[in-house]
């Protein structure tokens, strides 16, 4: 099907709430024994919109509409801007399925909008027939959680809803919950700042470290950054979660001055949600200035694969933060998401070595020759680098010799709380520490 510019717009707004009404009926009539129902999420639709602009944005939402009302037995309603909802009357699972696959296939090809060809990139989220579910907006969740599911898994993919899922989405809730208490409290013994130190290889000591956030839920036990992080992105507490550890880590900072101990920094991971914020510059110099401490002992981390979506809006306020004199580490490097290109544009003066190159030090001779390539070209970029996840006595050495600047890791140090970074950023000696080390 095609459809030209000059095409009148037919498409209905979005309405959740009646999405929602619709799927309580479709649920209380006995139809849901024999109904699938599927949602569709277009991915990166702004960016189409910015490029095109809204009028062939209208066209193709109205042309995915007709496509998936073309399917036998088809419903379709909009539960978004760019989410649809499609209910497939009369189907068991085969067909399901085979509808999922149809439409995962659909949009690997182009859509025609007058004369010309467009790629669209959607999720997917499928819940199959018999639909257990008491209430629309209940259903609509679990397609929620399927559809985020597909997203995470990549382009034009599709997740079907299943208990394991649903477990996974009532402790995300739970955590969340959580997490959004902890916070609420200014040091709610639950949720802790601790810290990974960081060797300075040359020096034998230990001159540097990052925070580490983690939580402790009754329901599930620690749960750690690695999964706290997406749970705060995912339920809007990300940023309050990053100046939480801002915060803590200034209060460390300043003792650490206090005592008069030497030290290079102290980073804190953030979330690239955190640059997006048009007042983090702001907020982050009051807290230097609150804590009184230099701008320089504070460093801030992100991830390379963060900036994908938002690199320019990102690298804007990292611009502002460097500025200010507060370094700015570059985590995951050498993953190519960004490319070499965009770290030149931005202003970072360290670079973290992904980890998984340092454990396939192990069993692969070949990525030696990366790691060693990669540390070369941090220091001709005149940048420091840092290995993380340093386990073995093997992987230390291999690092030294490529001229590895800093290495991190069990093998130094397992996550420690800020009291005992204290003590380890303090040592007078460090020449007493090279057989420790």
């Amino acid at each position: 099907m095609t459809i030209t510019p000059e095409k009148e717009i037919t498409l209905t707004a979005p309405d959740r709430a009646a999405c929602a009404e619709k799927l309580t009926g479709l649920l209380a009539g006995g139809e849901a024994k024999n109904s699938a129902v599927f949602k569709l999420a277009l991915v990166d639709f702004k960016n189409f919109n910015d490029i095109f602009g809204r009028h062939y944005g209208d066209l193709l939402l109205d042309q995915v509409s007709a496509y998936l009302a073309g399917f036998e037995g088809a419903e379709v309603l909009r539960s978004g801007g760019v989410e649809f909802v499609l209910i497939l009357h009369g189907s068991g699972y085969a067909r399901a399925g085979e509808v999922g696959e149809e439409i995962c296939d659909r949009f690997n090809e182009t859509w025609r909008i007058g004369d010309m060809d467009f790629v669209c990139a959607m999720s997917l989220g499928i819940v199959l027939p018999p639909l257990a579910a008491e209430k629309g907006e209940m259903l609509l969740e679990m397609l929620d959680s399927a559809e985020h599911e597909a997203y995470l898994s990549g382009q034009n993919t599709a997740v079907t809803y299943t208990e394991e899922l649903r477990e996974s989405l009532l402790r995300t809730k739970a955590i969340a919950t959580r997490l959004k208490n902890a916070l609420a409290v200014p040091d709610d013994p639950d949720l802790e700042v601790c810290y990974r130190p960081t060797v300075l290889y040359d020096a034998h000591r230990y001159t540097r470290a990052e925070s580490y956030v983690r939580l402790f839920s009754d329901a599930y036990g620690l749960v750690g950054e690695a999964t706290l992080i997406p749970i705060a992105e995912q339920s809007g507490l990300a940023c309050a979660l990053n100046l939480y550890a801002i915060r803590h880590t200034c209060a460390l900072i300043r003792k650490l001055l206090e005592e008069g101990r030497s030290f290079e920094t102290i980073a804190v991971p953030i979330s690239a949600v955190q640059f997006l914020q048009p007042d983090f510059d702001r907020e982050l110099a009051g807290l230097l200035e609150e804590y009184d401490i230099p701008a320089e002992k504070l460093a801030l981390e992100i991830t390379e694969s963060t900036l994908i979506n938002s690199f320019v809006q990102v690298n804007y306020m990292m611009q502002q933060v460097a500025e200010m004199g507060v370094e700015l580490v570059l985590s995951d490097f050498g993953t190519g998401y960004s490319g070499i290109n965009n770290v030149l544009d931005l202003p970072v003066s360290v670079l973290k070595l992904d980890r998984l190159f340092v454990l396939q030090l192990e069993n692969d001779e070949r990525c030696g020759s990366v790691i060693e390539g990669l540390i070369s070209i941090a220091h001709k970029l005149g940048m420091k680098m840092i290995a993380e996840g340093v386990e073995t006595d093997h992987q230390r050495e291999l690092l030294a010799s490529w001229g590895c600047d800093y290495q991190q890791g069990f093998y130094y140090s397992a996550t420690v709380h800020a009291d005992e970074l204290v003590g380890m950023l303090s040592m007078p000696h460090p020449e007493d520490q090279v057989e420790e080390l």
